[in-house]
């Protein structure tokens, strides 16, 4: 989208990952500290929180040398997302506590759409954000159909509706979008697929056959998404 590539987009993939990483770490050694993990898991976890709590803050540190100081509106709203992650992990229903940990490391991770959009133009607009909310969706919607095959696989008793719903609302949302000229209609190609997905889910128990070719199809999916999202910006 940002029709370059350069050094500092280098920079925020390889910062932006280790930041998302750093938040399994992070949970494991705030349950130890908790008395709700093992003891002997605890240097491990802050360990890994050291390495990878530098690599992202040096990436940061070269980004803003170069003077891409627009990168740091990013970190306003991703500290809110990393505390909700944190508060997400002390809930005491474990089904709960999973769906919200992973919702909000899904948004995380797609600040790296408008990270390395900002880090390749040196801009921060309208575009920027609205990468970062069509990945967050994507992400999002992404994790609430997974876990509902899961729980389907493990066969445990899920609400469809909400699923069905959130599907809905989000096309309907980028449609308006789309129709006022805000967003490209290309982009609003595979929200449109995720709802025949859900549809499909929703319909009736659809239990995984094979886990490890489900979550390869479903990275696979995400990529195709992810490319029709770009080709969107790239054809407007």
């Amino acid at each position: 989208v940002a029709g370059q590539w350069n050094v500092p987009a280098f920079l925020v993939l390889v910062g932006g990952l280790a930041g998302f990483l750093i938040r399994q770490p992070a949970s494991v050694y705030l349950r130890i500290r908790n008395g709700k993990g093992r003891r002997s898991d605890e240097s491990l976890a802050a360990a890994w929180m050291v390495i990878l709590g530098m690599i992202a803050l040096l990436c940061l540190g070269a980004l803003l040398a170069m003077g891409l100081l627009e990168l740091l509106w990013l970190l306003v709203p991703l500290t809110g997302i990393f505390a909700f992650y944190l508060v997400a992990t002390r809930q005491r229903r474990a089904a709960m506590r999973t769906l919200w940990m992973e919702l909000a490391g899904a948004i995380g991770l797609a600040a790296m759409a408008p990270a390395a959009y900002i880090a390749a133009t040196g801009q921060l607009d309208s575009l920027a954000w609205a990468l970062w909310l069509l990945l967050a969706g994507q992400n999002a919607l992404g994790v609430l159909y997974v876990r509902t095959r899961i729980a389907d696989t493990h066969q445990r008793q899920i609400d469809r509706r909400p699923i069905l719903w959130v599907h809905i609302l989000v096309l309907i949302a980028l449609m308006l979008a789309a129709l006022v000229g805000q967003i490209p209609w290309l982009v609003t190609l595979p929200f449109g697929g995720y709802l025949l997905r859900a549809i499909w889910v929703a319909s009736k128990v659809r239990p995984v056959a094979n886990i490890k070719r489900f979550g390869f199809s479903e990275i696979a999916v995400e990529i195709l998404g992810g490319l029709l999202i770009a080709a969107g910006w790239i054809l407007y």
